[in-house]
């Protein structure tokens, strides 16, 4: 009997075991399987951070003003309170429940790392990894973009001479496995050998636009070389700005000479000639047919229209685009929501004035709001998606532009301008000019070096202006090659100020000195699950970008009016 049941028992443990090995074996019904190229580019739809940290930078810049008061005299809720605490400079954001804080962007920037990170297990894991190699590129390139962007935003990365000391951010190179994982943190310089290494690496795998359906949302080679000229200049390396930017932005070989009204040749105080790009040049008309066309996006006469066209697919200077969820618009616009927006004055002065003698286009964009006080430039539109209709309640979307063509032509401007190259650099602020500036004309609105040290004699004379500082030191030429030098600089910065207003890579690329000259840190969020930040760091994980004394040139910008 005892046998009869030993064997009964073994036979039902068998028919167990066979049991769940079978049930187990099952894939879900609702479960994918990434098995193929076409669904792993499917997965890197979603490498992308979904957030943004537009608001978070813009309100720390110049211009913007506490009107102590919404429009309707009511202060905003707590959703808006991380435009307050931008504004103020503040060290944390003061609610993280909102869609715009500190925590929402860190958070959501490493879950697109997790995505790029299980595309790339995913390719290692098909029977021939070879046949993924365009998915492998843009899952590289989605790793580096969105860690350079933690690493700008969250550590002391404009520090160029302590990378190796000052510690950078977690770099996430493989899935999590764990609820919870510890990182080790690395420094600087090592988290941007790391961005570099998968830079590189991603730009010889991915593919060109025709190899996507969408190729706006997908990291494509002329995004990967934007990212580039991004990275290089940011960090100093301004040889490198000029071959990622050269990879999609050609150079002027045909130019015009300036003279006076009795014929005389216009002539630089080093006796060089003043000329210009010609109009019938191959880049400058490149320029004209691919930057952002205000010129057109102004006679629809509706800022909705006007911020749809902005970030569109279909406009050419768009290289990556990503949906958000972001109150972005209407923290930024200055309606009932905003307590804290753009102020009329300053941007009057910012719409009106430049060296080249004439108004951006911009003057004939500008809406105004809460009664005339404050000034908007139509760069969104919101798309607010109901998922409650009876409460009426759901989540807003805007589509904003990561990489354009405008930032890769004045990166690249800068770099010629420090490299020494500064017949360059005129060449192509002019060609910017010409897309940007209202009723621009070939002559009178062109650029050349004497133009742009006699606009610029206030601030070249002033030993307290920050291009004379301390900081600064020895990083321009002597004598009046170093005021060309300068003059240059100044005209980038004051351009780049105008081009990216509300996007959110000003500040990055200007930095806003308050009065008293103070930094600001920035918070890092609690380490969760795709949230690898070292506990034992927290509160100390690194200081925001906006640090005084801290930048390089790309990161100055003349002050125009301070709060």
């Amino acid at each position: 009997m005892k046998r009869i049941i030993e064997i009964f028992l073994v036979t039902l443990g068998l028919a167990l075991s066979a049991g769940c090995s079978e049930f187990l074996d099952t894939v879900p019904d609702n479960r994918t399987t990434i098995d193929t190229p076409k669904k792993i580019s499917q997965l890197l739809a979603t490498a992308y951070p979904d957030r943004t940290y537009m608001t978070l930078i813009e309100h720390r810049c110049d211009g913007y003003t506490d009107f102590g008061s919404t429009f309707q005299g009511m202060q905003p809720d707590a959703a808006f309170d991380n435009v307050v605490s931008a504004f103020l400079w503040d060290e944390f954001t003061r609610s993280e429940s909102g869609n715009d804080t500190n925590e929402q962007y860190w958070t959501s920037a490493y879950n697109a790392i997790a995505v790029a990170n299980h595309a790339l297990e995913a390719i290692e894991q098909l029977p021939d990894p070879g046949a993924a190699s365009l998915q492998k590129g843009e899952a590289l390139l989605a790793r580096a973009y969105a860690h350079f962007c933690l690493l700008t935003l969250f550590a002391d990365f404009f520090d160029t001479n302590n990378l190796a000391a000052n510690p950078g951010i977690p770099y996430v190179t493989e899935p999590e496995t764990v609820v919870i994982k510890h990182y080790d943190r690395e420094t600087a310089a090592q988290t941007l050998e790391h961005v570099l290494k998968d830079l590189e690496e991603g730009m010889q795998l991915v593919g060109g636009s025709s190899d996507y359906d969408q190729p706006k949302f997908h990291f494509t080679r002329d995004a990967a070389a934007a990212l580039g000229a991004r990275i290089a200049l940011f960090s100093r390396n301004y040889n490198d700005v000029i071959r990622y930017a050269n990879m999609l932005l050609p150079t002027p070989t045909q130019h015009f000479a300036l003279s006076y009204t009795d014929d005389t040749p216009v002539l630089n105080a080093d006796g060089s000639p003043a000329q210009g790009v010609d109009p019938n040049d191959a880049a400058d008309q490149f320029m004209r047919s691919n930057l952002h066309d205000w010129r057109t996006y102004i006679k629809s006469g509706n800022p909705d229209q006007m911020g749809t066209d902005f970030t569109s697919a279909s406009a050419n200077a768009n290289l990556l685009l990503t949906e958000c969820v972001t109150l972005a618009y209407r923290e930024m616009v200055g309606t009932a929501y905003v307590r804290h927006a753009m102020e009329r004055t300053a941007m009057v002065t910012l719409l009106t004035e430049n060296v080249t003698g004439d108004p951006w286009i911009f003057q004939n964009v500008a809406y105004q709001w809460n009664g005339g006080r404050t000034y908007w430039l139509p760069k969104f539109y919101e798309d607010f998606k109901i998922d409650n209709p009876v409460a009426q309640t759901g989540v807003p979307y805007s589509k904003c532009a990561l990489l354009r063509l405008e930032e890769v032509l004045l990166a690249r401007a800068e770099a010629y301008a420090m490299l020494g190259n500064y017949d360059g650099a005129l060449d192509d602020l002019n060609m910017f000019a010409a897309c940007r500036i209202d009723d621009y004309a070939y002559g009178p609105n062109t650029l050349y070096k004497d133009k742009l040290t006699d606009y610029y004699t206030a601030q070249l004379n002033a030993p307290d202006h920050f291009i004379n500082s301390a900081y600064n030191a020895g990083r321009f030429k002597a004598g009046d090659e170093g005021n060309v030098q300068k003059a240059l600089i100044l005209t980038v910065l004051d351009f780049r100020r105008i081009e990216f207003l509300y996007e959110g890579i000003r500040l990055r690329i200007a930095t806003h000195q308050n009065d008293t000259g103070s930094s600001a840190t920035a918070h890092i969020p609690p380490a969760t699950a795709h949230n690898p930040a070292n506990p034992a760091d927290r509160d100390r994980l690194g200081h925001s970008t906006q640090r005084h004394g801290k930048h390089p040139l790309s990161v100055v910008i003349q002050k125009l009016k301070i709060r």
